[in-house]
């Protein structure tokens, strides 16, 4: 009202899992269906102790108490199949297609796998290979698909969901040192 900003109070259930803070996780909305209410869906991310995640977590709010005060609930997805490793700087989207609704995840970067690094390059970062993996969170399964038109990795990139399709606008590989100018 009037320009103002007002926070209110939030907590976790008591049967949450610990969300830990994540910098440049991918986070999507998925629309209440058959019941559930209103989601968000966040998976990878870097953790403060410069770890990166793998763990997809639903979001979900559990009740509005007659304060106001909104309690969230979160728990851990467990996927089955080809599981996306642990990256960050990517993007998860919901689609929909002939009544069926899917996560699709795409880019980021992880660190250089352990058989390739070096004691300088123990840090090191690469673009995660130009997957795309879907995600069906009825059943948790998960499966990967290549595509001929991505040809690198890309990360910090934009995706847009509408109905059935995805648009990945921008981004950064590091293989080209390039910001790809492709749609």
């Amino acid at each position: 009202k009037h320009g103002e900003l007002k926070l209110r109070a939030i907590s976790f259930s008591n049967d949450s899992c610990y969300l830990p803070p994540l910098r440049c996780p991918a986070v999507c909305r998925l629309d209440p269906y058959d019941g559930l209410p209103e989601s968000y869906l966040i998976h990878g991310g870097r953790t403060p102790n410069n770890e990166i995640s793998s763990s997809l977590y639903m979001l979900t709010m559990d009740s509005r108490g007659c304060n106001r005060k909104l309690t969230l609930r979160c728990k851990e997805k467990e996927l089955v199949g080809e599981v996306p490793g642990a990256r960050y700087g990517h993007t998860i989207s919901m689609v929909q297609s002939l009544g069926k609704t899917a996560c699709v995840l795409f880019g980021g970067r992880s660190y250089m796998p352990a058989g390739e690094r070096t004691t300088e390059s123990w840090n090191s970062v690469v673009d995660c290979p130009p997957q795309v993996y879907l995600f069906d969170l009825e059943f948790g399964c998960s499966s990967v698909h290549t595509l001929p038109e991505l040809s690198d990795g890309q990360s910090f990139h934009l995706a847009l969901a509408r109905e059935d399709c995805v648009y990945i606008l921008g981004g950064h590989s590091l293989t080209s040192d390039s910001r790809p100018p492709r749609l």
